[in-house]
This record gives structure tokens, C-alpha cells and sequence, in this order.
């Protein structure tokens, strides 16, 4: 096979990867979506505090900064404040109850802070209780109730893809496309569920947030929801820290004409 051949099925096939993308984030001088395919999520939400309705923090500090072998924009939170991005994922619920029990979070993050304790998200809509996956500062390793794994590595820009399906009770966490735990996920509808989009009750999920404002320091990169859970080979395909997460994903006859193209180039090759 020629190295165009190649080049056209693995971009086929970072196309499949994208399949169930939501919505996705830039920090590019906004907190608006980048890409919003179903019309269902909205503008993020900075705000502080580890209370029950958290006020709006000040501006976001917004700088250009290396992401892997890409320069970025980037948005800064600190733990002084507690500050966190409140999240209108837009997804539906699924996995057979009420809430969303199928979801993936993908984010390019650089925690700088040390020695303390980093939530990733909190499923409360309100910020009422602890967050959901943690960094634990004894040893940087990541997960919950006691089971921890891996080292997060502090001030490097790291992609963290969080994969949940409550249905089968996994958590599954990927530093840099390593799957580095799996962790209970409690079941269809209990702690892990989300909110869907068009609950009358809420529709967010907290990004950094945790009621004892264990949020950590850093900056953020790019953010991104999948109404599914990711598998490993998914996650693999998503590609490095800084690379953009939310190419377009093709209409199925896109899809089957760039199959026969494929093939027809091959059979050329082959003549």
C-alpha cells in the first residue's frame, strides 16, 4: 500500500473516532462551543467557589502557550478562588435510564499546582458535593474511593480521556492514550449519571468543581464531550496532547465513497 493510501484510511479511520462528539471547546479567547454538531450544549461558565450556586469569577486569563507540538490559546483556574468551568455538555440521556450514563470527557490539561488534591469533574449540578476522579497529592496517582493508579505528571500538558458507562459500572481514565485505571462507576442513573441537556432540573457537569474547593491550578487547552464511552482503540485515535479534538464526521455515503476511492486506488497500484 502506498503512503497516500495509508494517509487517506487513517484519516478514515480519525473520522470513525470522532463519531458521538457532542460539543468541544477551544479556550480560544471564548468559552463558547467550537463545534456544537447537534445545536444542544452551550457557552461555558467560569466560576469560583466550592457553594451551592457559585458566583461568576472575574475575566478568564487567557495566554498562548505550547501544547505538545502546537501553539495554543489557552484558559487559566486556580485553586486561590476555586475556580471552575460549569459545563452544558448537551448531551441526551441514554444507557437506559433517566440521566446520561454513557459519556466521555476529553481534555488537554497542565495542572500546576502541587501537593493537592485536583477533582476533574463533579457530576452535581450545583457543586454541592466532592468531585467524581481525582489527583491524590501522596503520590499524584488518579481515581476515587480509595483506588488509585498512575502518576499524573504536574506542569506538562497532558490529554486526559475520561470514559464512564454506568451500565457496566466502568470508569475508565487514559493519561496520554494509557489506560492508566478503571474504577467503579456506580450504576445506570446513581452518582456518575449526568444530567441530560434537556433536564427541567439541571443540564451541567462541573469541570474542576468540588464543594471543598479541591480544584487545583492550571490551564486548560481544549474540552470535549462524547455521548458514548470511548474505547481504547477510540482513544488511540484521538491522537496526541494539543491535537484537535472534533474533526467532522462524514455522512455515510462520504464514508462508502471514500472506501471505493480507496480501493480503487489500490487496485491501480496493484495493475
Amino acid at each position: 500500500m502506498n503512503k497516500f493510501a495509508v494517509s487517506i484510511l487513517t484519516l478514515a479511520l480519525g473520522y470513525v473516532a470522532q463519531a458521538g462528539l457532542v460539543a468541544s471547546y477551544e479556550f480560544d479567547d471564548t468559552l463558547a462551543t467550537t463545534l456544537n454538531p447537534l445545536g444542544t450544549a452551550g457557552s461555558l461558565e467560569f466560576r469560583e467557589g466550592g457553594s451551592t450556586n457559585a458566583p461568576a469569577a472575574g475575566p478568564v486569563a487567557y495566554s498562548t502557550e505550547s501544547v505538545g507540538s502546537f501553539s495554543k490559546r489557552v484558559a487559566a483556574f486556580s485553586d486561590a478562588t476555586a475556580q471552575y468551568f460549569k459545563a452544558p455538555h448537551g448531551i441526551a440521556a441514554n444507557g437506559g435510564g433517566a440521566y446520561v450514563n454513557l459519556y466521555s470527557i476529553v481534555m488537554d490539561v497542565k495542572i500546576t499546582s502541587t501537593g493537592d488534591w485536583v477533582s476533574f469533574f463533579n457530576t452535581n449540578a450545583f457543586n454541592e458535593n466532592d468531585g467524581d476522579l481525582f489527583i491524590r497529592p501522596s503520590d499524584d496517582g488518579v481515581g476515587i474511593s480509595g483506588l488509585y493508579a498512575g502518576t499524573f505528571p504536574r506542569n506538562a500538558w497532558t490529554r486526559v480521556v475520561i470514559t464512564v458507562d454506568t451500565v457496566a459500572s466502568q470508569m475508565k481514565t487514559y493519561l496520554d492514550g494509557t489506560l492508566i485505571n478503571t474504577n467503579a462507576a456506580g450504576g445506570v442513573d446513581g452518582r456518575w449519571a449526568l444530567y441530560s441537556y434537556n433536564d427541567s432540573f439541571a443540564n451541567t457537569i462541573d469541570i474542576f468543581g468540588d464543594n471543598d474547593g479541591d480544584n487545583g491550578s492550571g490551564q486548560i487547552d481544549q474540552l470535549a464531550f462524547f455521548d458514548n464511552a470511548l474505547s481504547a482503540e477510540d482513544v488511540r485515535l484521538l491522537g496526541s496532547v494539543g491535537t484537535h479534538v472534533g474533526a467532522p464526521v462524514p455522512e455515510p455515503a462520504t464514508m462508502i465513497a471514500l472506501g471505493l476511492g480507496v480501493a480503487a486506488m489500490l487496485r491501480r497500484r496493484r495493475k
